[in-house]
């Protein structure tokens, strides 16, 4: 009988494992797929292709659109939204099924199924309004509340981050201000975000033509609104840089011992110094195409990495165990 019970029980902790290391894989693969969504995104918009498919859902009318190179760049987007959307409802239907007393794993995939379904419908009201600028800004806000839903199972859920939550709790001993520090900086970032979709939208990106002083001179008594949002997106950049920076040093002195943290705080400072590059590049290269295009990918994958490096803080915090 004590063997049965025993057999039993190694069975069902293997199955559990297995469950756990798929939902862990997907989570990463649809956290990856979003970026890689974001990114298609954004050289369907610097292209000028936003309007490839004039009508949606359909393309032409048409469930395949016609062989021509601007449906098939809108229509990329599209398919890779579709394949990204798939695995984000699989997520919240195995977190509900295999997790449902886990609120690190159920409630971000539930709301995040929720921003997409919000995200689609905006997706559709864009393309049949013809790309108006209020859509536009909203689209790209919630594309970044979607990826982070996805990205904070990817740090609830992945083993290299879980061991990390478990060595973080001596860490937080030695800054306990640090998971809302990290909070902090991660709502700056996502804030940075939507004033850089502002100044896009907005026709600002140019407004200010050098850097970093604006050399605007001939030009701010016609568009000093377009020069205030310019300026504005920039001192906010400065200050979300120099936020991020501190909060950065904060960590890697509470952990020092940890090398896993160093190792997630240089990336993070090489994100900000890339896209403070890329950001310059816009201005004084005239909004070449791929700075443009990376410039929103750089911005959601710092953004994302603070909110993951908060998820792991706060399981630390809460002596979270693996899952």
């Amino acid at each position: 009988m004590a063997v049965s019970t025993a057999f039993v029980s190694n069975t069902e902790s293997l199955a559990a494992a297995r469950r756990d290391t798929w939902y862990a894989n997907l989570s990463l693969s649809a956290f990856l797929s979003a970026l890689v969504l974001i990114l298609v995104g954004s050289i369907v918009r610097v292209t000028g292709n936003g309007l490839g498919c004039p009508d949606w859902p359909l393309c032409y009318g048409q469930v395949i659109p016609p062989l021509q190179i601007a449906p098939w760049v809108e229509f990329s987007h599209r398919l890779v939204g579709a394949f990204t959307s798939i695995q984000i409802v699989a997520m919240a239907v195995l977190a509900w099924r295999w997790h449902r007393r886990n609120g690190w794993m159920v409630q971000p995939t539930l709301l995040g199924v929720g921003f997409l379904a919000a995200q689609v419908a905006l997706g559709g009201i864009h393309v049949i309004f013809e790309l108006p600028p209020a859509s536009g800004w909203m689209h790209t806000g919630m594309a970044m509340a979607v990826t982070a839903c996805v990205a904070s199972q990817v740090a609830a859920t992945h083993p290299a981050a879980q061991r990390l939550s478990a060595r973080m709790k001596n860490v937080i001993a030695r800054d306990r201000g640090l998971p809302v520090a990290l909070a902090t900086s991660a709502a700056m970032s996502y804030l940075l975000i939507l004033t850089g979709s502002y100044v896009t939208r907005t026709g600002a990106s140019l407004a200010c033509p050098t850097f970093p002083h604006c050399g605007a001179d001939t030009y701010e008594f016609a568009f000093p609104a377009l020069i205030n949002i310019q300026m504005f997106h920039r001192f906010a950049a400065f200050g979300v840089a120099l936020t991020v920076g501190l909060v950065l040093l904060r960590l890697v002195r509470a952990g020092r011992a940890e090398r896993g943290l160093q190792i997630v705080s240089a990336i993070l400072a090489a994100l900000i110094v890339i896209q403070f590059g890329l950001g310059v590049s816009n201005v004084i290269m005239r909004l070449p195409m791929w700075s443009r295009s990376l410039h929103l990918l750089v911005a959601a994958m710092l953004w994302t990495g603070l909110l993951m490096l908060w998820v792991v803080a706060q399981r630390g915090k809460a002596g979270a165990q693996s899952i």
